[in-house]
């Protein structure tokens, strides 16, 4: 038997406390209610822009890791590594954010909007994806009207067509619509 105790183990009282299998049923209920509901296509698009934002995140970071060690070991920049990050920070912001709304993790302050009957709350909930869906058909419009205008323009170090990166205002914006509108008809079809 082991006896050996960590700080975490203990209640207030300093009796030994077995965390683990209330830590299991949490991440169990996590996951079951993860994807419940879901059809293929959410899965499939929420999978791939995981993806997407998980390897912009690793190539960030490899970016700034090497170039940092370049500049310090040898005295040497890689230019276009900066322009490379700068240029994929938009596509990880929205891809960050479409997943934000489809995992249900946006902060929000629910103080107020718990003090009301649940009728009055899903239609506060409604409201606010429906508004928050056509704030980003305004951020979707202004990315295609951006795209439209310097689309064709190339990267200074890299000579990459700027659309490669700028079509996140659009595209991801777009993604971001139809995470709200997903998430609103999923209010309006909740029973209260």
């Amino acid at each position: 038997m082991n006896t050996h105790h960590d700080l975490a183990d203990f209640a207030g009282d300093g009796t030994p406390v077995d965390i683990e299998p209330a830590g299991r049923d949490v991440l169990s209920e996590f996951e079951l209610g993860q994807h419940q509901g879901e059809t293929i296509i959410e899965r499939v698009v929420d999978g791939l822009v995981g993806f997407l934002g998980v390897a912009i995140l690793l190539g960030i970071t490899a970016l700034v890791f090497g170039n940092a060690t370049t500049r310090y070991l040898f005295n040497f920049t890689v230019i276009w590594a900066d322009e490379l990050i700068v240029a994929s920070i938009p596509w990880l912001a929205l891809c960050g954010m479409y997943l934000s709304i489809r995992q249900r993790q946006l902060i929000r302050i629910e103080y107020f909007l718990n003090m009301f009957p649940p009728k009055v709350r899903r239609a506060a909930e409604i409201f606010v994806c429906m508004f928050s869906a056509v704030s980003f058909c305004y951020l979707a419009v202004g990315g295609f009207n951006y795209l439209s205008l310097f689309g064709a323009d190339t990267t200074l170090y890299l000579d990459l067509p700027t659309s490669w990166f700028t079509s996140a205002l659009f595209i991801g914006a777009l993604l971001v619509v139809a995470a709200f509108l997903v998430e609103a008809v999923r209010e309006a079809a909740k029973k209260c």
